[in-house]
Order: C-alpha cells, then structure tokens, then sequence
C-alpha cells in the first residue's frame, strides 16, 4: 500500500513519484538544481558516509546528491543557457595549477627514473611508484623546484611587482612548507595514513623505512651519522604533526586554501620583506580565507564552521613550526656533509 512507501534517497513517507521514482519532492528538486546548475557537492565530513534521514537538521548535499544517482535518479531537463566566464577565485586558480603541477612533475619524474633504469618499483594497487635511489634525489629534486616555481608565479601573479630579490625570499620559504604539504597529502592518498612503513618523497618516489635508500651508499662519507640525523628530525617533526593530520580529513578545497594562506607566515624572512610585500601576502591570506568561508557556508552547508576553520588555521601554525625545524636540520647538513653546497643558490637552481 501507498502508506508504506518511502522515499528511497531520505526514507521520508511518500504518496507519489517524481522524477517517475519512488522519491519525495524535496529530493527529486534538489537533484534537478544540482543537475541544472553542474553542482557536485563534496562530503560535510570527508567520509562519504553521512545518514540521511530528516530530523530536523540539514542533510550533507554530497551524500545526498551520491545517494540521488545510486538510486537511479535522472534529470534531461532544459540545458541551462551558457554563462560568461568568469574571472577565476584564488582557489580555483590553485586547483588547476595544482593538478597541471603534479602531472609535469609526475611525467618528468618518470622520465629521470627510466633513463636511469636501477629504481625498484614500489606495489601498489593503482599508481607507479619507485623506491628513493641515491643516483635520483637530486634531478628530482630539481625538477620539482623548477614546476613548483612555476605553480607558485602562476598562482600569486601579484608577486611579478615586487624586486626579484623578494620574489625569491618568500619563494624559498613558501617551497619548503608546500612541499612538507604535499608529500603528506600524496602519502595519505596513496597509502591512506602518514608515519607507517612508506612515505611520498615526490610524485612517483617513496621512501620505505623497511629497506632505506637504494644505490651505493658507501659513496656517501658519514651516512650513518647522517641517517641517524635525519630519523631524529623526521621523529621530531612527526610528534608535532602527524597526530593533528591525521586527525583532520582536509577536503581538496581546504588543502588548496592552506596552500595559500601558508604563504603569509614568513617567519625568520619577514625582516627581508618591504611593506608591499608583506601588504600582498596579507591580502592573498585574506582571499582564501574569504572563499574558504564561502566554500563552507556555500558547498558544505555548514552556518558553524568555526571548528573546521580552527583546525585549518592550527594546522597552518604547525606547518611553521616544522619548516623551522627543517631549516634547523638542513643548515646542519650542508654544514656538516656538504660545505660545497652552501654556494648553490635557489636562483642558480631555476635558471
């Protein structure tokens, strides 16, 4: 009987179908504005498996939407009129620079490793990934200074107008704190938690603390000691941020927004940096806070997202606090092990 038919996305009663499906008028509308408007919804808690069923709180639009198509709903109304474009936000900027970067990066990537020919390959399910070789560490390296300084004018062209001299201040200190960013999120991706066995050392290399670096490490004076060194600053940096990483489920919009508002703290450079700069740092900051909040009251339907934010912004203070270990380690090294490196500016390196 009709009294005991429910909607098959929300489970509210029903007495009659839309869309020509067992489902009620508040779902059937829903989907055909997402339909209409292009909208895919993330997930409110990163989980994808919110409940949805009405109890006087707003539903999460991701799963809902998700729950929508697995049921077989399906909308071919009228084709909206094409929009003009408009001028790209901060974070959409980020997300296509993003994605170009990692591609450049993870073809280049490949291209060193096969002319090489020694790496091991890593298992792995879906992605190619290869152990870190010694023989590889630095053309990597390379490389991906070269792309990131390109995703980095790309995505904050107002920096062209300060000297070059500025430029490449905050550019260095904004390629260490986006590079800790992102071989965590690669290493979480890939293997679904950060600080087990394998971590991302770019987009193809992982280091396996099983087996170490591959190659002729007798070629390297003092490695123990060197080894012993960095364990002691990987365990340091690890207590500090591994717990509140992976406590966080950073949405890929929350990732490129803390990709920018990074870039503000500069740290021991701020004293380098005129007024304008910092001026200019301030009002990137200040965008992707603005579009972040919009991204929360907008998409993830969220009227309190103090807590989200919160975390966002603890985060980024823990992003500082490693990178001033890790400027505290590498000073050490190229000190200790490799005085010859210290002439080897970052310029020398993008030119």
């Amino acid at each position: 009987s009709s009294e005991n038919v429910s909607c098959l996305v929300c489970s509210v009663p029903i007495n009659c179908l839309h869309l020509n499906m067992n489902t009620c008028r508040a779902c059937a509308c829903f989907f055909k504005r997402a339909t209409l408007r292009g909208k895919r919804y993330p997930c409110r808690r990163g989980s994808g498996k919110c409940e949805l069923i009405k109890d006087g709180h707003r539903m999460c639009r991701g799963c809902r939407y998700e729950k929508c198509v697995a049921v077989g709903l399906y909308y071919d109304g009228p084709t909206p009129p094409a929009l003009p474009l408009q001028p790209s936000t901060l974070l959409q900027r980020i997300s296509t620079e993003y994605k170009s970067l990692c591609e450049r990066r993870r073809l280049r990537e490949l291209q060193i490793i096969k002319a090489q020919g020694q790496q091991r390959r890593i298992p792995h399910p879906t992605q190619e990934v290869y152990s870190v070789h010694i023989d590889n560490c630095y053309p990597i390296f390379y490389a991906s200074g070269v792309e990131t300084y390109s995703f980095f004018m790309n995505i904050f062209p107002g920096l062209q107008q300060l000297n070059p001299h500025e430029q490449l201040t905050i550019y260095k200190d904004y390629a260490a704190k986006f590079g800790m960013l992102d071989c965590y999120r690669q290493t979480k991706m890939l293997w679904k938690v950060i600080g087990g066995r394998f971590s991302m050392c770019s987009m193809v290399t992982c280091y396996d603390a099983e087996t170490g670096l591959d190659g002729d490490r007798s070629r390297i004076e003092n490695l123990p000691f060197l080894t012993s060194s960095a364990v002691n600053y990987a365990s340091e940096q690890s207590e500090i941020f591994f717990p509140l990483f992976n406590r966080i489920e950073l949405t890929e919009e929350e990732a490129y927004a803390l990709m920018a508002i990074v870039l503000f703290e500069t740290g021991d450079v701020t004293n380098d940096l005129s007024d304008e700069a910092l001026a200019l740092l301030a009002k990137y900051r200040d965008e992707a806070l603005r579009e972040l909040q919009d991204y929360y009251r907008e998409e993830l339907g969220l009227d309190d997202f103090s807590r989200r934010l919160g975390n966002l912004m603890t985060l980024n203070h823990t992003i500082q606090e490693c990178k001033s270990l890790f400027n505290v380690f590498l000073r050490f090294v190229v000190t200790v092990f490799d005085p010859q490196s210290s002439g080897k500016s970052m310029k020398e390196m993008l030119e």
